[in-house]
């Protein structure tokens, strides 16, 4: 009798440990909402393969494009919260989708649980090689000549550089024919192909194509110049002052996630982008890492930036 007393007391305490003492101890699936070789999708690798390492886990990616995002973003959300399915989420896919669109089918105020933050960016204009000017203030000219005749690449109505794009002709008072792709890379493809004018892509994505020559960058709109590309100037320099638009990336799980696992992620996501070598396999494809972004900076970052981006474009006039 006492022996069965004791094997119960075994299996209720067994049942009412924390679920973090043993996770993870099967696969983890980290979705991508966008295709590869895009930034969300170099990003999320990095974090992929650092934390393979670190959990002594396969942490498996899946590439969910589509919908600027959002067809990856509600599959997590319908997965189940027990830290095995996770997603990189960046500002376009989990903030501005809902601040262009609040009928957009979630809110990231109530729907999103954020783990850890892990990268930031800024977007830079290019244009394709055939297309004669070689700065700002010659491409306002060249497109007010041809209003409505020139286009601009973007990943979706909503995203970080189709903002960038809608910003830059109304602050410049021109007219440029949208042309949406589902990733960065395909539209960038385009541009080189000289099949698109120009696109205000984030910089990771076009970094390697303006170092080569392959097309030709004209801004930054960081606040600062990039230290990767000194001669780029700021659009404030390029005489298009108030276009400064960074974003970033970060990792995010279901609702109703055990709070305990949401901890020892997010930890475990802190302590890899702190390593020296992650920070400069970011740097190397053009982000700046994310430091301290855990759980609570994170949570913090995310509403504020929520908040932002809906003032932001309710006051621009794009918030349905």
């Amino acid at each position: 009798m006492r022996g069965l007393l004791s094997l119960l007391f075994l299996i209720t305490l067994s049942a009412t440990a924390p679920a973090q003492d043993s996770y993870p101890n099967r696969p983890i699936k980290l979705l991508i909402p966008f295709p590869p070789a895009g930034i969300t999708d170099l990003s999320g690798r990095l974090i992929a393969d650092a934390l393979r390492a670190r959990f002594n886990q396969p942490v498996i990616v899946e590439n969910k494009p589509g919908a600027n995002g959002v067809i990856g973003l509600r599959e997590m959300l319908r997965a189940e919260p027990d830290g095995y399915t996770l997603m990189v989420g960046n500002v376009g896919s989990v903030v501005l989708n809902y601040a262009m669109d609040s009928s957009v089918g979630f809110d990231p105020m109530k729907d999103m649980v954020p783990i850890a933050g892990t990268a930031e960016y800024s977007t830079t204009m290019v244009v394709n090689n055939k297309v004669p000017v070689n700065s700002v203030k010659e491409f306002i000219a060249y497109a007010k000549e041809r209003p409505g005749k020139l286009t601009f690449g973007s990943t979706g109505v909503g995203a970080m550089d189709y903002l960038a794009g809608e910003l830059f002709m109304q602050k410049t008072s021109t007219s440029m024919v949208h042309v949406p792709y589902r990733g960065g890379p395909l539209a960038l493809n385009d541009l080189i192909g000289g099949h698109l004018d120009t696109i205000i892509e984030v910089y990771p994505v076009v970094m390697e194509q303006i170092r080569s020559g392959q097309i030709k960058g004209l801004a930054v709109s960081s606040a600062t110049r990039l230290p990767s590309l000194p001669d780029l100037p700021t659009f404030e320099e390029a005489g298009v002052p108030g276009i400064v638009l960074t974003g970033w990336l970060g990792i995010y799980g279901p609702p109703k996630m055990p709070e305990d696992v949401r901890k020892k992620l997010g930890e475990a996501i802190v302590e890899v982008v702190n390593q020296p070598d992650i920070q400069k396999k970011f740097r190397d494809i053009g982000f700046e890492p994310m430091i301290g972004q855990g759980v609570k900076e994170f949570t913090a970052h995310h509403e504020a930036e929520v908040k932002r981006w809906v003032a932001f474009l309710t006051e621009l006039g794009l918030r349905k």
